[in-house]
């Protein structure tokens, strides 16, 4: 399996409604990937600037294929947008 923590830190504050709104429709759509295991988005209770997306795919083959989909290509950039994405991976 396979585990991706996405951090967004918003840049602005004129960007959170966007930020989060397109979090919201990004999981909404992946959830429905096929090798999906699990995908949720989280707001921080300390800061109002960052989003974390946690997702679980069961191996590179499913990853691959979300990678490619239209929303992913479509959503993915249109966070970058609102602010930075960094990327932690665990494979396990």
């Amino acid at each position: 399996m396979i585990r991706l923590n996405c951090f967004l830190e918003i840049a602005d504050s004129s960007f959170t409604k966007k930020a989060v709104e397109t979090a919201i429709e990004l999981v909404e759509l992946s959830l429905h990937d096929k090798g999906c295991i699990s995908y949720e988005a989280f707001g921080s209770l300390t800061s109002d600037n960052h989003i974390e997306i946690v997702e679980t795919w069961e191996n590179e083959e499913s990853l691959d294929a979300h990678k490619a989909s239209e929303h992913f290509r479509r959503l993915v950039p249109r966070l970058e947008e609102c602010g930075t994405l960094t990327l932690e991976r665990f494979d396990f």
